[in-house]
């Protein structure tokens, strides 16, 4: 791994600090907008994710969407329990992740409000700010991955 010395950055915001703000802020926001279909920012996005795949293996799942496994399983389990996705034996010791019908209905249920939310933070970034943001994401989500490798 390399690093490129900088001049001193001590006095600027801390990035981790700005995008955990960020994140707590944006998880609020989405939260608030899938409560009342009873599930969470989290839940929903491994159950879109799931449904996405058909199928997953959980540690799959745990590294497409950069997550532990701890906090993954805690969160399936969750779900499983809500009749939204069912866990079954995969290929040797794997678990694997499928959505159910009813996971499926929650979903299309739940994805006008999200879609409303994702359309609001859009408008309020605007196409050049919204673009921005996918790329700096990507780009640290890579930082991340490459600096595991």
């Amino acid at each position: 791994m390399m690093y490129m010395h900088h001049e001193s950055l001590s006095g600027s915001p801390c990035a981790c600090t700005s995008l955990r703000k960020a994140t707590r802020t944006l998880d609020r926001l989405y939260d608030a907008a899938l409560a009342p279909h009873g599930v969470t920012t989290t839940q929903f996005a491994l159950m879109r994710n799931i449904e996405r795949a058909g199928a997953i293996v959980l540690n799959q799942l745990a590294t497409l969407l950069v997550m532990d496994r701890t906090s993954l399983y805690r969160t399936i389990r969750t779900i499983e329990e809500a009749g939204w996705v069912s866990i079954a034996d995969g290929p040797g010791k794997a678990r694997l992740a499928q959505i159910t019908p009813e996971g499926q209905a929650m979903l299309r249920l739940a994805e006008p409000d999200w879609e409303d939310l994702q359309a609001q933070i859009h408008g309020r970034l605007g196409e050049d700010g919204w673009a921005r943001l996918m790329e700096m994401s990507g780009a640290i989500i890579n930082l991340g991955r490459e600096a595991r490798a």
